[in-house]
C-alpha cells in the first residue's frame, strides 16, 4: 500500500468512530447525515479488502490491464472508418460520438470508457454493412463484442461500490478510492457547519486530517473537496 493511501486508510479508521459519536449533531443537515452514515457503512468493506494479498491484487490488475488494452485497441481502430460512415450518412450525432480523441478515450475512468465504448460498438454493429467496405467485417465486430463484454464484466459495479464498497471484482485500490469519494461528498455537506456549528466542524476537520507517516511530504491525488484541505 502506497504511503499516502496508507495515511488515508488510517484517517478512515479515526473518522468513522468520530462520525458515529456525532451523528445526532451531524443529522441537523439531512444530507450530511446521510453522507456520514454512508461513510461509516463503507469502512468495514475497505478494511476487509485491505487483507487481500499483494499477489492477488497483482493478478487482478494484470488481467484488467490486458482486458482494457484489448478493448481500447479494437475500439480505437474502428474510429476512422466510423467517422467516414457517419459523415457519409450526414449523421451529426453519430459523428460526434466517434470523433472522441484517442487520448481522451484512454484517459476516461474505466466505467465511463466501457459505457462510451459500448455506444460506439452498438453504432458499428448497426452500420455493419457500410463498415464491411472498411475491412471491419462480422468476425471483427463479433470479436470486439466479446472483448468489450469481458472488459465491462470485469469492472466493479460502480453504484454498488459507492453504496456498500463490496464487490468480488473490486481490488483494494478501487474500494479505497470509492470510500474516499464518499468522504469527499461528506466534506462538501459538512462545510455548512463551519457557520452553524463551528465546534462540530472543527472536530470534523481534526478527525478528517491525515497523520503523514511516510517519508517526505505526502502528495494528494488529483481532485479534492470543499472546505477541507485535500487529503
Amino acid at each position: 500500500m502506497h504511503s499516502f493511501r496508507a495515511d488515508q486508510f488510517r484517517m478512515m479508521g479515526v473518522l468513522s468512530p468520530w462520525i458515529t459519536a456525532n451523528l445526532p449533531a451531524i443529522g441537523k443537515s439531512k444530507v450530511a447525515g446521510k453522507e456520514a452514515a454512508d461513510v461509516v457503512a463503507g469502512l468495514p468493506a475497505v478494511q476487509a479488502k485491505a487483507g487481500l494479498t499483494a499477489l492477488e491484487t497483482k493478478r487482478v490488475t494484470e488481467r484488467r490491464t490486458e482486458q482494457r488494452t484489448a478493448f481500447e485497441t479494437r475500439l480505437l481502430a474502428m474510429l476512422g472508418p466510423l467517422q467516414i460512415v457517419a459523415a457519409d450518412a450526414n449523421d451529426m450525432d453519430f459523428l460526434a460520438l466517434v470523433t472522441i480523441g484517442r487520448t481522451t478515450f484512454r484517459e476516461l475512468r474505466p466505467e465511463l470508457q466501457a459505457g462510451v465504448g459500448m455506444q460506439v460498438l452498438a453504432r458499428a454493429e448497426a452500420n455493419a454493412e457500410a463498415l464491411a467496405n472498411h475491412a471491419v467485417d462480422a468476425e471483427y465486430l463479433a470479436t470486439t463484442r466479446t472483448i468489450a463484454e469481458a472488459f465491462q464484466g470485469g469492472l466493479p459495479d460502480t453504484q454498488l461500490l459507492l453504496d456498500a464498497r463490496q464487490n468480488a471484482n473490486a481490488t483494494y485500490e478501487e474500494v479505497h478510492e470509492a470510500q474516499m469519494m464518499q468522504i469527499y461528498e461528506l466534506d462538501k455537506a459538512m462545510s455548512i457547519f463551519e457557520a452553524v456549528n463551528p465546534e462540530l466542524y472543527k472536530g470534523y476537520k481534526v478527525a478528517r486530517s491525515l497523520l503523514v507517516t511516510g517519508s517526505g511530504k505526502a502528495k494528494a491525488p488529483k481532485g479534492g473537496e470543499a472546505g477541507v484541505a485535500a487529503v
